[in-house]
């Protein structure tokens, strides 16, 4: 658990946009980044010795730094198991998770639990796996999630999702929030996290989350949605069976069709997309991007 470029240019954002105040790590969060590095974007000396984000974060205006953690190994200010409900004496003005949810097995439980160290008015700040890091958690995680969870009804507002590639550090894409009975979807040749924020509008009891592209279906009525199935079995049936008998070769065109649609961005899968906004992230960290 660290803060890497992406997450530290993110966080730099949200801190440029409002004070982080009172803030709380999910995992005592080491600093991932080179210190001249750091230094430079802070316009400020930090003390980075001890490896940890503290230093950085106060530097970002936070007025202090608490983080929690499974295990006491790394000395986190609370250890606390996040499979369960976790209450402690104070509530937060930043919550930061970066790359911790993935690790716990119990998500809902997780986020349940910084959506309650978070204050009212406070902001919630999710740095995590997409696509291509499977194995180094338990979850990888997608847009439709984070707006389901911090969506308005559920006490939320300000939610904004953006997805990064792991290879391209100068460039975010901001992931529009699904209309009912569509799908986000994408593929990718490296990996792929998402960053997002919320702020917490009001006092939480409960969420709930489901996924927008099923609303459609569910307010329509299901039979409608079979009907339109069984209209296009005997098409699908002839392309498949048609498409099996030439397995190798097919196969080999798809697949460089698709890689080659991800590589260029005229995939409807690929990141590069025009379905995404694509955005600066210094144009963004200077406030110039319209």
């Amino acid at each position: 658990m660290g803060i890497d470029i992406h997450a530290f240019n993110f966080i730099m954002l949200q801190a440029k946009k409002d004070r982080l105040g009172s803030v709380l790590t999910i995992g005592r969060q080491s600093l991932s980044l080179n210190k001249e590095f750091v230094e430079s974007r802070l316009g400020t000396k930090v003390d980075s010795a001890n490896g940890y984000c503290e230093p950085v974060l106060i530097a970002l205006n936070a007025s202090n730094v608490a983080s929690i953690d499974y295990s006491d190994y790394e000395s986190a200010t609370y250890v606390a198991d996040l499979n369960f409900p976790v209450r402690i004496e104070s509530e937060f003005d930043t919550v930061i998770d970066s790359g911790s949810l993935e690790h716990v097995y119990d998500t809902t439980s997780a986020f349940n639990n910084c959506i309650r160290f978070c204050k009212v008015g406070g902001r919630l700040i999710h740095i995590l796996p997409v696509n291509n890091l499977n194995g180094h958690g338990f979850w990888q995680f997608s847009s439709d999630l984070m707006y389901s969870i911090y969506s308005e009804k559920n006490g939320f507002c300000d939610t904004e999702v953006y997805y990064a590639s792991g290879l391209d550090f100068s460039t975010w894409y901001k992931v529009p929030q699904a209309n009912s009975g569509e799908r986000v979807e994408i593929v990718s040749l490296e990996p792929v996290i998402l960053l997002s924020v919320s702020r917490k509008a009001s006092k939480v009891d409960s969420i709930s989350a489901v996924q927008p592209f099923y609303l459609k279906a569910w307010r329509d009525g299901e039979a409608s949605s079979v009907q339109a199935n069984q209209n296009r079995g005997g098409i699908n049936a002839f392309l498949k069976n048609f498409l099996k008998k030439r397995g190798l070769l097919v196969n080999f065109g798809r697949n460089l069709f698709l890689i080659l649609g991800l590589a260029s961005g005229l995939s409807r899968f690929s990141i590069k997309n025009s379905h995404f906004k694509r955005v600066s992230v210094e144009e963004v960290l200077r406030g110039t991007l319209r």
